[in-house]
């Protein structure tokens, strides 16, 4: 099975998601929320809010008298030592790990190389970086307090035999040197069937979260600050037309504009803002306005070419759910991390999914919103700040946010193709917020403690504790948790106790 870097990669990006990240408090301007004020102090309004409330009950109960139907699997894991070499005769040095070395014996032979044990290592295939469209098997080590992070990408997919090596050998280049890095195992890799209790939290995600769906069409196309479509006839004329009967300002700069004038700008702009459905509605009466509309809308030229405005009006004056298809037709880009068009076309796509009753939209684009899973040039943590997580809209919607919340952190290696995988630093900031943290933190403790569950999905579950834990603002409540998580963590296989009990910062 191929999978995508997401799935994996973001499930090991341990500690720069975890750590506490400026509070919504912080930001002057986020008093009225990341996306403006709102009757109820959600996103959604009252009445979206009971239409969602009656579909998350009828998936309730499907999920109630649905049997367990599948089997999923963990990822291939088990115990290793890991060694690095990058001086010597490293022909000989591969030589003897092909012949079996033990980790003592070949740091004897080899005192240059760099040596560390017991280490946990997942292995899974993914697509190769060459494009080869032949899948790589990739070995990665899980790091604890910051250290034993290792990865190696092999394009033998053969499973290593007790007592082997798996080795990446590089060749001296113009960009580095030579270099020789393996994993030891001193047993076979194990690759358990996750437990019915388990099994049946991946499967109500998949309840809720539509694996038969995406948010975006195929033929979707990129648009925003760095890929921008060209605005068609028809639309550009209604765009033009509305905004000149509405009187929409100007706002025009050169280098002789003052400030003074460019504030001035602004502010008539914004004036206009928030007065233009009045005078919007009004001219939406007229056979022109409803010409011109009908052209842009029908247009094929007009698919993927949008942007918000046009899509407001389009489901105000002409069709919801046409609206909803345009917004489904873009894949909105963000140009750096500050920008948040990507999560507002997001809302958009969630919020008339909800208006048509269209759920599998819906869950998707809220989550994405949630674990701010969207194409960015970075994602640097000062722009968390602003961003909320939306963690109490589910918890309105009557969603069992636990179980969701469990079942798309756990990684199983032969998912759904399209179940929803989260983000263990995002979902632990959102679950910071849960109305229910006694229940939650007594659940993360047991996974970390359950020896019937594999290894991997274990240390998730510890690290999405830790994320949870970090985003808490009582300092003495933390510093509590972290000694039950000690406590849980001795439950762990005794080759790990020692690296995962948490370290207290200096």
């Amino acid at each position: 099975m191929k999978h995508n870097v997401y799935i994996v990669g973001l499930a090991l990006m341990w500690f720069g998601a975890c750590h506490a990240q400026p509070t919504p408090s912080q930001a002057a301007a986020d008093k009225q929320g990341e996306f403006g004020p709102t009757a109820n102090g959600l996103v959604y309004s009252p009445h979206t809010m009971n239409r969602l409330r009656r579909i998350v009950d009828s998936l309730n109960l499907k999920h109630k008298v649905c049997e367990l139907r599948r089997a999923y699997r963990s990822y291939r894991q088990g115990q290793a030592s890991y060694i690095a070499l990058e001086k010597g005769d490293l022909k000989q040095a591969r030589l003897a790990l092909e012949q079996g070395l033990t980790p003592e014996a070949f740091q004897a032979r080899f005192p240059a190389a760099t040596v560390e044990k017991d280490l946990l290592v997942i292995s899974y295939l993914d697509e190769y970086e060459d494009n080869s469209k032949k899948p790589a098997t990739v070995y990665r080590s899980i790091p604890f307090n910051n250290q034993g992070e290792h990865l190696l990408r092999l394009k033998e997919p053969a499973a290593p035999a007790p007592g082997r090596w798996v080795i990446q050998a590089e060749a001296k280049s113009s960009y580095s040197d030579a270099s020789l890095r393996a994993f030891y195992f001193p047993d076979a890799l194990s690759q358990p069937a996750l437990p019915a209790q388990y099994a049946n939290l991946v499967q109500y995600a998949d309840c809720l979260i539509d694996t038969t769906a995406q948010i975006y069409f195929v033929s979707a196309k990129r648009t925003g600050v760095r890929y921008r479509q060209n605005e068609p006839r028809a639309e550009a004329a209604f765009m033009s037309y509305a905004h000149e009967q509405t009187q929409q300002p100007k706002l025009e700069y050169s280098n002789k504009t003052t400030e003074t004038e460019q504030k001035a700008q602004w502010a008539a702009f914004e004036k206009w803002q928030t007065e233009r459905f009045a005078k919007m509605d009004q001219l939406a009466r007229t056979p022109k306005f409803r010409e011109l509309l009908a052209q842009a809308v029908t247009s094929a030229n007009t698919v993927g070419a949008t942007d918000d405005e046009f899509e407001e009006y389009v489901a105000r004056y002409y069709s919801p759910q046409k609206a909803l298809e345009f917004k489904r037709s873009r894949i909105v880009v963000g140009g750096c991390s500050m920008d948040d068009s990507p999560r507002r076309h997001a809302l958009g796509i969630a919020t008339l999914s909800a208006e048509t009753v269209n759920w599998e939209t819906f869950l998707r684009a809220h989550l994405d919103i949630m674990n701010d899973r969207f194409e960015r040039v970075s994602d640097g943590s000062y722009a968390w700040a602003g961003r909320k997580t939306y963690l109490r809209e589910l918890e309105e919607l009557d969603i069992n946010v636990p179980d969701l919340m469990l079942g798309i952190s756990l990684r199983i290696d032969n998912a759904s193709r399209n179940h929803y995988f989260g983000s263990l630093g995002r979902l632990g900031r959102a679950l910071a917020e849960t109305q229910q943290p006694r229940e939650l933190e007594q659940r993360l403790l047991g996974i970390v403690a359950d020896p019937s569950l594999d290894a991997y999905n274990r240390v998730l579950a510890y690290y999405l504790f830790l994320c949870y834990n970090n985003n808490l603002e009582d300092k003495e409540l933390q510093q509590q948790n972290i000694a039950r998580l000690n406590t849980a963590v001795q439950k762990l296989p005794t080759y790990l106790v020692a690296r995962a009990t948490v370290k207290e910062e200096k």
